[in-house]
């Protein structure tokens, strides 16, 4: 974790992060310290913020590289979530596409760029797990949870859009999204005809074929569409 938060520091990795806002009083920390105690309790492994206190507060080095004496604590970065709203999701997009913008290596790359639109499906049963539903699950019945719908450029193993939704959730209720976030990134290799997009039967209907077709020089490869 030292080496990135290294890394991150002198590249600037994260810079736009410090324009991120919520309404929320600043006590011990200001937003861009939780943001980044976040993005660190990923990179030590945190599962959830209950691991935050055990794993992440005690490391003082890794703190010092971000200018503070400790990571906050638990408490604080559950109070800080639960301040965010859909504006703070709008501007986070908004940060992810220009840190993929600066840093991307498919973007840098000649060959052409294959993104795949994929869905899976989460199950989380608990009765703490907010706006989770029923919904298909692969060889599960009668199970609550999420779908996580996703752009991904398997060559440089880069997430280009992610969303979190409901367990009822088609994949072909996100197409749009998923079709804009690559689109504005892979601009100039879609004007080359380098710019390929792959689904699985999920997302084969007709009405979302005729989406793909009327997409200048993109190109596609997909399956007819199918409820197995």
């Amino acid at each position: 974790m030292l080496a990135l938060l290294k890394f991150a520091q002198e590249t600037e990795y994260f810079k736009s992060f410090e324009e991120f806002y919520i309404p929320m009083i600043k006590k011990s920390y200001s937003i861009y310290p939780k943001l980044m105690t976040i993005v660190s309790s990923i990179a030590v492994g945190c599962e959830s913020t209950n691991d935050i206190n055990e794993k992440l507060h005690p490391e003082a080095l890794a703190a010092n590289i971000l200018e503070m004496e400790r990571f906050p604590n638990q408490s604080q970065i559950n109070r800080f979530l639960k301040r965010t709203e859909e504006k703070s999701i709008v501007q986070l997009q908004k940060f992810h596409h220009e840190i993929f913008m600066r840093h991307s290596d498919s973007l840098s790359s000649d060959e052409e760029t294959v993104v795949d639109f994929d869905q899976t499906g989460l199950i989380a049963n608990g009765k703490t797990y907010e706006f989770s539903s029923k919904g298909y699950f692969t060889k599960k019945k009668n199970q609550l949870g999420y779908q996580v719908s996703a752009a991904f450029a398997g060559n440089h193993s880069e997430t280009i859009s992610l969303h979190l939704d409901p367990g009822n959730t088609h994949c072909q209720d996100r197409i749009d999204d998923l079709l804009y976030a690559t689109i504005s990134k892979f601009k100039e290799q879609l004007n080359n005809r380098k710019l390929i997009i792959r689904t699985d039967s999920g997302y084969g209907s007709m009405h979302s074929i005729e989406k793909l077709k009327n997409i200048k020089n993109l190109l596609f490869v997909t399956k007819g569409y199918s409820t197995r």
